[in-house]
């Protein structure tokens, strides 16, 4: 049997050959241009009678799958692609397009099962450029995050294609190389910067990253990733976009930056819980702890649930530790639940108690021994100095308790 080009489509003369001039060929002539016009109804139908007359061509079965995922029509399109494989196992085109197929269909494993067998290094420039994403897709929903990788950088050597470098940067996260993550996404975004979904996940990788890195590379991941959603929230100015601007600086310890950003936000969705709470973060980390705290009651005024409430109270909790109001702080964890935290505060209001009580003492020491040093001086002054003596050595053995 004849082989279908790499390209996908048999030509014209080739039809000829195999099918004359009769009406096959009309049919398979209808199908194509009716496909290339995106009509996929019509394609369908034309395929169908094609096949019905030649069920065992490949190159029909391959068209007529092409035509059903086109038409969404997704497990009668597995059925032909797969009959199209069968007929003709060493053509790369068939494989690839079941591959996708089974990719959209969700079909993950069996899609990487497929792909995998077609050698990427013996494909031709078109050919790699469709199986590099359905192939990193699978790979990485089936469990081999790694081998998407490797096929994804091959290809995005050569390529402009900001759907491949997005589909890398996918590959590198789920491979948990979070600033390479960021890198391709970014670079995606360089390519395509219409797209937001680009920019977004270069800013999700970048934090993911700089939360599971310390030092200067913590810094550095976070800054870019702010950078880029600065970027991006100036172009949409949609409120995730400057919450995501804003939760990139704080990481970044740019507090101030993040605050703006924040604010911003605020003034698109002024009865958010979460913004009040990153808002409060800010004020804390800027020595502002009574408007963090009026922060965070806005906050609970609003409302808030689950974790976000756990996380209000804790911080909660921990500014009015800073603020050595240590019994709002106790009542403060009590609600976010950390018991440990609670013991803690009452200790350190005990502690606090207990020194306050004996600065008082001492300050009623050192005002004692001032009184009885101007005492002494006064006697002086007027010549009873036996009795002068006598006090002085009184405060001398007090100086020595």
């Amino acid at each position: 049997m004849r082989r279908l080009t790499l390209s996908g489509f048999v030509t014209p003369l080739l039809m000829l050959l195999l099918f004359g001039t009769g009406t096959l060929f009309a049919d398979w002539a209808k199908g194509v241009d009716a496909y290339k016009k995106r009509d996929y109804k019509t394609a369908v139908s034309e395929f169908q009678a094609v096949a019905k007359q030649s069920p065992d061509h490949a190159g029909t079965q391959y068209m007529l799958g092409l035509s059903l995922r086109g038409a969404r029509q997704l497990p009668q399109a597995l059925t032909a692609l797969q009959k199209a494989v069968k007929l003709d196992p060493q053509n790369a085109s068939y494989g690839i397009a079941l591959g996708q197929t089974l990719v959209q269909a969700g079909k993950f494993n069996d899609a990487y099962l497929v792909l995998k067998k077609i050698p990427y290094s013996k494909l031709d420039s078109r050919s790699k450029s469709m199986y590099a994403p359905a192939f990193g897709t699978a790979a990485i929903k089936a469990g081999f995050p790694a081998e998407a990788v490797k096929v994804l950088e091959l290809q995005s050597r050569s390529s402009s294609d900001s759907s491949l470098f997005y589909s890398l940067g996918y590959a590198y996260g789920a491979n948990g190389n979070w600033s390479k993550a960021f890198q391709a996404f970014k670079k995606a975004y360089e390519l395509n910067p219409k797209d937001p979904k680009n920019g977004r996940s270069a800013v999700k990788a970048a934090i993911s990253g700089g939360r599971r890195s310390v030092g200067s590379q913590k810094k550095s991941l976070y800054s870019q990733g702010a950078r880029v959603a600065e970027k991006l929230a100036n172009g949409t100015g949609s409120f995730d976009d400057a919450l995501l601007a804003g939760e990139a600086w704080l990481g970044a310890e740019e507090y101030t930056k993040a605050l703006a950003w924040f604010d911003k936000a605020q003034v698109k969705q002024s009865q958010n819980s979460l913004v009040r709470f990153y808002k409060a973060q800010c004020l804390t980390s800027l020595g502002r702890n009574s408007e963090a705290i009026a922060s965070l009651k806005d906050a609970l005024k609003i409302g808030v649930s689950g974790k976000l409430r756990t996380q209000v109270y804790g911080q909660m909790g921990y500014v009015y530790d800073k603020m050595k109001r240590y019994d709002d702080a106790a009542g403060a964890y009590q609600n976010a639940g950390n018991s440990s935290k609670v013991r803690e505060m009452r200790d350190k209001k005990e502690k606090a108690e207990a020194n306050a009580e004996a600065d008082k003492q001492q300050r009623e020491y050192q005002a004692k021994l001032k009184a009885l040093e101007k005492q002494i001086e006064e006697l002086r002054a007027i010549g009873e100095t036996e009795e002068a003596n006598q006090l002085q050595e009184h405060l001398d053995q007090l100086k020595k308790q």
